[in-house]
């Protein structure tokens, strides 16, 4: 028996195996299309000159910081249709002079009143006439805000104040 299987070993190793050819197909999966990640962030440089002379720059979550005279906004790229807008606490437009600076990149808010001690503002960047700020290369950009306070105690509301003074006559 043994040499039987002997045998038949001594054949297998003897013989010359004939190649095979084998057909390999690889599928590596669907080709999919560039993804598309969405709008571009947009992170401006925001400083606030301050009524001292000095500046500082804003961040998101910042301290408190003195009432600004003036913001200036430094943008990364050429933008269009797009505003930039001052809101105080209750969501309503600050009133400022705002300027587009010749480098295009440069928009300065000059305050005309001091903004109001303890209370939270907000930047805000958004499109002015489309649904999307675009770059000057026609790249969509995010919208944008930032929100700061103003140190100090919080002065009361002078809105609140007026509608409190006036008593109804009987």
């Amino acid at each position: 028996m043994r040499s039987v299987i002997l045998g038949f070993a001594v054949l297998l190793v003897g013989c010359p195996a004939k190649p095979v050819e084998v057909s390999t197909v690889v599928d590596a999966g669907f080709v999919a299309e560039p993804i598309d990640a969405g709008p571009a962030l947009l992170e401006p440089l925001v400083m606030a000159g301050l009524a001292d002379g000095g500046t500082i720059s804003l961040k998101v979550a910042a301290e408190p910081i003195d009432p600004p005279a003036a913001l200036t906004i430094a943008l990364p790229t050429r933008l269009k249709d797009f505003r930039i807008r001052l809101l105080d606490w209750r969501d309503q437009l600050v009133v400022s002079d705002d300027e587009l600076m010749p480098d295009g990149v440069t928009y300065v808010i000059t305050l005309k009143d001091p903004l109001k001690t303890g209370r939270r503002y907000k930047l805000s960047l958004d499109a002015e006439l489309g649904t999307v700020v675009t770059s000057e290369s026609g790249q969509s950009m995010q919208d944008w805000e930032l929100e700061f306070t103003v140190a100090g105690d919080v002065q009361p509301d002078p809105a609140a104040l007026k509608k409190s003074s006036k008593r109804k006559k009987r």
